[in-house]
């Protein structure tokens, strides 16, 4: 009898579907606003969704959505235990920074019908330029000197929280360029009623934006520094990427 009643414990909890031993810890985890391929369906699915999953196989995640610029106050502001898209500027804040784990492979695009030439960063000075929060600080040097506040392609730029208003931005406004990867350009584009053979990219001068996670934990930190890795040395990495349909650019594996 008491066989039977041992062996009812075991196989109760199975039959409901629930794990019989409950071992993941939470990790909240902040992330952009959907901007597909990369995060889609309320953060359920996408590039960057899946890589944490993935690397980090001990923890129950639970992504919270919100702004490019909110995204890196979270840990500060005590709503998350870690960052996504996070670029070393300046103070660490007391941040565990890990190893880049996802690129942006990033593109001026511009109207076809406004045959805007575009060969350097200088060209875009005196269009309404378009990018994302803290783009200023992503996109090199020479981008960085020009339009930060104050320099001479500031007066007409702007940076927007959300990917998805930053191309009804451009769609809405004449003479504007995105500066944006072309992926998620395509993706809300087309949301909108637009093709991309509306639309000149130009590539000659942007990098790759490759960015960090940052954690609270430094141990959470070095587990998903291992998974990272491991996906690079499986092949698992790059096969995310053409799941989803990114360039290879955007590998970080090296």
């Amino acid at each position: 009898m008491r066989n039977k009643t041992l062996k009812l414990l075991v196989l109760f909890p199975l039959l409901l579907g629930l794990p019989l031993f409950a071992n993941t810890s939470e990790l909240k985890v902040a992330i952009a606003n959907d901007a597909p391929p990369y995060v889609a369906d309320n953060a359920k699915s996408g590039l960057e969704v899946e890589i944490i999953q993935q690397a980090l196989p001990g923890y129950s995640i639970k992504f919270l959505q919100m702004g490019w610029g909110d995204i890196q106050n979270a840990i500060k502001n005590g709503i998350a235990d870690a960052e996504t898209n996070v670029y070393e500027h300046g103070e660490t804040g007391g941040h565990f920074f890990s190893n880049k784990y996802v690129g942006f492979v990033n593109y001026a695009i511009s109207r076809k019908s406004e045959d805007i030439k575009i060969d350097n960063v200088n060209d875009l000075v005196g269009h309404h330029v378009i990018a994302w929060k803290g783009a200023h600080l992503d996109l090199g040097p020479e981008f960085e000197r020009l339009f930060s506040p104050g320099g001479a392609g500031s007066k007409n730029y702007v940076e927007i929280q959300d990917s998805r208003d930053q191309v009804r931005d451009f769609w809405q406004n004449e003479d504007s360029i995105a500066i944006i990867d072309k992926s998620i350009f395509a993706h809300f584009s087309m949301k909108q009623g637009h093709s991309m053979d509306e639309v000149d990219t130009h590539k000659v001068f942007l990098p790759v934006s490759k960015f960090k996670m940052a954690f609270k934990d430094e141990k959470t930190r070095d587990e998903f520094n291992k998974g990272l890795a491991r996906l690079c040395s499986t092949g698992e990495y790059a096969k995310l990427l053409r799941k989803h349909g990114i360039s290879e650019k955007a590998n970080i594996c090296e």
